[in-house]
């Protein structure tokens, strides 16, 4: 079985989520309340609308990008890590 690089993978992920967060950030400034309308129905109950701010700010969009591609390379890099320690010991054990 092929391992995961560690950084690499990390590094994609946090590519991938820092995508995922300027699509996000250009949808809620563009479409506001039907994007946040749109995800409540992704947190089970909890209304969205009562905690969403209505304000925009370049200072918190880069706090929360980097503060998103910062924890998904270091979720990346653990899952590979720990995906990599999983391969070698199933291969250990003969199961692959």
């Amino acid at each position: 079985m092929e391992k995961h690089p560690v950084h690499p993978t990390g590094f994609a992920v946090a590519i991938t989520s820092g995508i995922a967060y300027v699509i996000c950030a250009a949808a809620v400034a563009l479409w506001g309340t039907a994007v946040v309308e749109f995800f409540n129905s992704w947190v089970h109950g909890i209304d969205l609308t009562r905690i969403a701010i209505s304000s925009f700010s370049w200072t918190g969009f880069f706090k929360g990008l980097v503060g998103v591609v910062v924890f998904t390379y270091l979720a990346g890099a653990l899952y590979a890590w720990v995906y990599n320690k999983c391969i070698v010991h199933c291969e250990r054990k003969g199961w692959i």
